[in-house]
């Protein structure tokens, strides 16, 4: 073995030797044990958690809770746009042409009703009637009531079908073609809610092809995001009318419970130490106290679910009663019900009216509010019913449990009253042949008891 004049130092060895180690491998030991100390320091580095940036968290969080709605957001604003570039050329041209045969026919009718009246029922006033004239076979005798008034009718008859006729293929009433459509942008934004929520209002309906087309896919991949997002929203609203409940309106309420369960403490320590004394030892079970109060701070009352639907039905009502002058509050409150109860009979309609009349803002300001309030009001519906229903199944929940409770303890009852049955049936067993055993100890004793007469006593 070489040994080189450097320092050397001596280690321990496991069978308790000693020998002189080189500085070299001294120094490849160490350069070991920095490696492995920057390696772990890596990894140190590595397995702690990044801090992240404020404003990425609330982007996850905006996007995690509200991504859905923002893509039916598009999603209409999308199907709005298509809907407008499909329908609204096509209403052009049938409203130019319907105005067209508008003033053709009247034109034609005109003239004929001038003709026949002017000179088969009023009499000429350049041509006196007189024998001359009558001689000459000039005069000719004009129509009576008796024969124009059918005429005349028959013809007033035929000019109202053809105009019916124009109003319904064409949809011209006279309006100004250029300036009033029904297939504004609002118009078309709130005819795509109605295909989502299957409301179908029936104020305006593709009359092409291609939008008929377009309406069916639309529906089929609309009605499910819809659907999807409304139980986002609807979960979210809960979540903070739970909040809203438990900590602001029902804070007596828990006060209150909270008083109670420190007196029920109270009487459990009572308890506890009496049976301490008696050496009883008694379980109880933390989980099914935290399953009771997480159901109280998800219980929210029947009353205060209904009036947030009523007071939403009575804001909307108020809202459209400021938007459609013409509106009594009776008929707007028609509306916010039959449109939130998803019935869209399409008979009231905000802002179709102004947008037809030539103002397009003002109308279209008015269906941006419907469609945002039918949104929101649809959600708000989906919310009171998911408490309704967590509340129904509580309340099922519970009367199963106590159903099963009680025939679990009538159970119990039966076995213990069988147990006692039996033991009594073993008690009087027993009873009997100890009595049994006795009756003979006696007889033996009475046997061995008896004793021959003495004689003296006869």
């Amino acid at each position: 073995m070489l040994i080189e004049s450097g320092k050397s130092e001596e280690f321990d060895i496991p069978n308790d030797q000693s020998r002189p180690i080189s500085t070299n491998s001294i120094y490849s030991i160490k350069s070991l044990n920095t490696k492995k100390e920057t390696i772990q320091k890596k990894k140190s580095k590595e397995s702690k958690p990044k801090k992240k940036n404020g404003l990425v968290i609330f982007i996850s969080f905006i996007l995690k809770n509200f991504g859905i709605l923002f893509v039916v957001i598009f999603y209409m604003a999308g199907g709005a746009f298509l809907f407008t570039i499909l329908e609204q050329h096509t209403e052009i041209q049938n409203c130019q042409s319907g105005e067209g045969e508008w003033n053709k026919l009247r034109i034609d009718y005109r003239s004929q009703f001038f003709n026949y009246i002017y000179f088969n029922t009023t009499p000429n006033p350049w041509l006196p009637v007189d024998n001359a004239t009558i001689e000459a076979g000039l005069y000719v005798e004009k129509d009576g009531p008796p024969i124009y008034d059918p005429i005349l009718t028959e013809w007033i008859k035929d000019f109202r079908e053809k105009l019916l006729n124009i109003s319904d293929t064409l949809k011209y009433t006279g309006q100004d073609c250029e300036k009033q459509s029904s297939w504004t942008y609002f118009s078309s934004l709130l005819f795509t809610i109605t295909i989502m929520t299957t409301l179908g209002y029936g104020h305006v309906s593709p009359a092409t092809a291609e939008g008929q087309i377009v309406c069916i896919c639309y529906s089929l991949l609309g009605i499910p995001l819809f659907v999807i997002s409304t139980v986002k929203v609807s979960s979210l609203l809960g979540d903070l009318l739970v909040f809203i409940t438990s900590n602001i309106l029902c804070f007596c309420c828990r006060k209150s419970k909270k008083n109670e369960n420190n007196d029920k403490l109270e009487e459990n320590s009572n308890e506890w130490n009496d049976n301490e004394d008696k050496n009883i030892i008694t379980v109880v079970n933390d989980d099914e106290n935290e399953e009771q109060d997480d159901k109280d701070e998800r219980f929210v009352p029947l009353i205060i679910v209904l009036m947030v639907f009523a007071g939403y039905l009575m804001l909307g009502a108020y809202i459209f009663t400021l938007l459609e002058s013409d509106w009594s509050l009776l008929e707007a409150s028609y509306y916010a019900f039959v449109s939130l109860s998803t019935i869209g009979f399409g008979d009231y309609v905000p802002g179709i009216g102004k947008v037809m009349s030539g103002n397009e803002a003002e109308g279209g300001k008015n269906l941006l509010i419907a469609t945002i309030y039918i949104y929101i009001g649809l959600a708000i519906l989906g919310m009171c019913f998911q408490l309704i229903q967590d509340q129904i199944a509580d309340k099922v929940g519970s009367i199963i449990e106590n159903l099963n409770f009680c025939k679990k303890n009538e159970n119990e009852s039966q076995d213990e009253s069988l147990i006692r049955s039996h033991s009594d049936t073993a008690n009087i067993q027993k009873e009997k042949s100890n009595l049994h055993n006795s009756q003979i100890e006696v007889r033996e004793a009475t046997i061995i008891s008896v004793k021959p007469k003495d004689e003296s006593s006869c």
